[in-house]
C-alpha cells in the first residue's frame, strides 16, 4: 500500500498483514507503535470532531497510549503534523489507519503520498498503512443490520440471530439431551454451513442444521481416533477465511474442559472474529438429573470440578485431586478409567472412606444409570454394575439427597408404567 521508494530512500524490510513496513537499513525497529487515525477533513466541525472522538475511543478500547488524529485535507493537524507529534511522543513505529477514506483515490493515492512525505523527515521510523475499512466484511454486516433496524425490528433481530459469514462460533451443545440446548445455539446451528462437532454430541442436535450444512466429526473416541487440536484449529481458520458460517459444536460448555479457550486463542491470533456460546455443562446437569444438588445449605457450600485424566498422557490427575480434596462437593469428569486410583488418593488425602459417592452414566438421557456407594466402595460397585464411560462422578454429603430428589428416575418409571398400560389397552 506504500509507494515504492528508491534505493537511496527508506526501503521495505518486512510484510505484515498485507502492509509494507518501512525503515532505514541502518536503524533497528523498536516495537513502540504509534497510531495515526486519518480522516478526510471537512469544513464542518462536527465531522472533524467525529474523527477525533473515534480516535479517542480506539485508543481507550485498544489500549494504545500513542495515538493521534490527523486529516488528509482542510483540517489540522495534517498527516505530517500528526506524524511529527507521534515521533515527539516516543513512537518508533507508526501505523497509519485510514478512517473510512475511499479505497480508490484517497487510500491508494493521496494517503500513501502524504505519509511518505511525512516519514521522509524521520528515516529511523518504520511505518505501515492498514487496509481501509470500507469493504471489510464486518462493516458490510453492520451496514446490513442498520438498514434492517430502520425498516423492520423483527427482521433485524432475525438477522442478528443468524450465523455470519467469516465468523466462528464456539458453541456448547449441553450435557446430551437435545432439549437442553440453548436458543442461541439452536439459531446458529440452523443458519451455519459448516459444523465441526465432538464425539459426545447427540446426533439429534445435528438435525437442527440445514441439509446443505457440511458436518465434520473431530472429537476424541476414548483412547481411539482423535483429531489433533492443531488440525481442528486449521480447519476453523481456513473455513472462516473462505467466508463460511462456522459452528464448532462442543459437548457441555466450550470453556470447561472443552479446549474452547485454545481454539479462541488460535482464532484471535489468526484475526478471525468469533463468539462463545456457553452450554449447560454435564458437571452441573448430570448430577441434577440424578437428583444430586451440588450445593445445599445443610451439606455443602463449596464445589470443585476437575478432570480425572491428564490431557497429555491420559494418566490420573493426582495433582488436581490434591488441590480440591477439601471441597465439600467434588465433581469429576472423564474419571472412569482412574476411578479406583481417584478414590484411594482422596482417602489418603484425608477424605473419610464412608463419604457418599455416585457415578452417573449417560446423564440426562433415557438410558441414564446411577450407582451410589461410599468413597471406599464406589469403584467396586461401579464395576459390578457394568458401567462404562462416559460418566460423571460426584463425591460429598449431597449424594445422600438423591433418595429424596431423584426426580428423573421417578419420571422415567411413571413413563414406563403409562407405556405398559397403553400397550395393554
Amino acid at each position: 500500500m506504500v509507494k515504492r521508494q528508491s534505493q537511496n530512500e527508506v526501503e521495505p524490510v518486512a510484510v505484515l498483514n498485507g502492509s509494507l513496513i518501512h525503515s532505514s537499513r541502518h536503524h533497528p525497529i523498536e516495537r513502540t507503535p504509534g497510531i495515526l487515525i486519518v480522516g478526510h477533513g471537512s469544513r464542518r466541525a462536527e465531522a472533524n470532531d467525529d474523527v477525533r472522538g473515534v480516535t479517542r475511543r480506539i485508543g481507550e478500547r485498544g489500549g494504545f497510549t500513542l495515538i493521534e488524529a490527523a486529516f488528509l485535507e482542510i483540517e489540522h493537524p495534517t498527516i505530517a503534523e500528526g506524524f511529527a507529534r507521534l515521533v515527539e511522543r516516543g513512537a518508533r513505529e507508526i501505523v497509519v489507519h485510514p478512517y473510512f477514506l475511499s479505497p480508490g483515490r484517497h487510500t491508494r493515492g493521496d494517503l500513501p503520498r502524504e505519509v511518505e512525505h511525512a516519514a521522509a523527515r524521520y528515516p529511523q521510523i518504520a511505518y505501515r498503512i492498514t487496509e481501509p475499512l470500507s469493504a471489510h466484511s464486518l462493516v458490510v454486516d453492520a451496514a446490513i443490520e442498520r438498514i434492517l433496524e430502520s425498516s423492520d425490528d423483527y427482521t433485524a433481530n432475525e438477522y442478528r440471530a443468524k450465523a455470519q459469514p467469516g465468523k466462528v462460533y464456539l458453541v456448547g451443545a449441553g450435557p446430551g439431551e437435545p432439549r437442553l440446548l440453548t436458543l442461541r445455539a439452536h439459531d446458529l446451528l440452523a443458519s451455519c454451513d459448516l459444523v465441526l462437532y465432538d464425539y459426545l454430541v447427540d446426533p439429534e442436535i445435528l438435525d437442527f442444521t440445514p441439509l446443505s450444512t457440511e458436518r465434520i466429526p473431530v472429537g476424541k473416541i476414548g483412547r481411539g481416533r482423535c483429531t489433533p487440536q492443531t488440525e481442528i484449529n486449521r480447519l476453523l481458520i481456513e473455513a472462516a477465511h473462505c467466508g463460511r458460517r462456522v459452528v464448532r459444536l462442543k459437548g457441555g460448555d466450550p470453556f470447561l474442559f472443552g479446549r474452547g479457550g485454545e481454539e479462541a486463542e488460535a482464532l484471535y491470533h489468526a484475526g478471525i472474529p468469533f463468539e462463545v456460546v456457553p452450554g449447560v455443562s454435564s458437571a452441573l446437569a448430570v448430577p441434577a438429573y440424578a437428583g444430586i444438588p451440588l450445593t445445599h445449605r445443610d451439606y455443602s457450600s463449596s464445589v470443585a470440578v476437575l478432570t480425572g485424566s491428564h490431557s497429555v498422557d491420559g494418566g490420573c490427575n493426582l495433582k488436581g485431586l490434591a488441590g480440591v480434596a477439601a471441597a465439600e462437593t467434588i465433581v469429576i469428569l472423564m474419571g472412569f478409567r482412574h476411578l479406583g486410583e481417584i478414590t484411594s488418593r482422596l482417602i489418603s488425602l484425608g477424605r473419610e472412606p464412608d463419604t457418599p459417592a455416585a457415578v452417573i452414566r449417560w446423564g440426562t438421557y433415557d438410558a441414564q444409570q446411577t450407582v451410589t456407594a461410599t468413597l471406599a466402595s464406589i469403584a467396586e460397585r461401579t464395576a459390578q454394575a457394568g458401567l462404562r464411560a462416559p460418566v460423571v462422578v460426584v463425591i460429598g454429603e449431597v449424594v445422600r439427597l438423591r433418595a429424596r430428589v431423584a426426580w428423573f428416575d421417578k419420571e422415567r418409571a411413571e413413563h414406563r408404567e403409562w407405556a405398559v398400560a397403553l400397550t395393554a389397552v
